[in-house]
């Protein structure tokens, strides 16, 4: 099944179809998180993920829903604090263990009113690639308690 079409801004490291590019490809793809959420944009998440993936999905329907409202991050939200390959699932799949922090942040509208704060947080996750001819995509993602 072919993936997304890879971002041309996909640094080298995370193209690479090696452990080591799964976990940097996960690194790349909270950075475009970032990105989506702060500027905001809608469409960067949907482009790095398989459309099966539902937290792909809540990702994106925030930058959408934050584009929309004229509202963004007033800062980095997410924050990865480490990023592991776990094993190869299946031929052609990665799974990555995550630690992140969420940060203390804000959203704002364009008059830099605060519509929302997040708190600070730390979590784990298993975030799951696939490969294609494409390179990576984020097929889900799973919340550890």
């Amino acid at each position: 099944t072919a993936g997304p079409t890879i971002d041309p801004n996909t640094p080298a490291a995370a193209r690479a179809h090696t452990p080591a590019g799964a976990e940097a490809f996960v690194r790349h793809f909270y950075q475009q998180v970032n990105a989506a959420w702060t500027t905001p944009s809608a469409g960067i998440i949907a482009a790095l993920s398989s459309p099966g993936c539902k937290s792909c999905s809540e990702l994106e329907a925030t930058a959408s829903k934050l584009t929309q409202k004229k509202q963004h991050y007033d800062g980095p939200p997410v924050t990865i604090v480490s990023a592991g390959g776990l094993a190869d699932v299946s031929p052609g799949h990665a799974q990555v263990l995550v630690t992140f922090i969420q940060e203390h942040r804000n959203v704002v509208d364009a008059s830099g009113h605060i519509a929302l704060t997040d708190q600070r947080k730390t979590g784990k996750f298993v975030a799951t690639l696939g490969w294609s001819t494409q390179g990576w995509s984020v097929v889900a993602v799973k919340s550890l308690a």
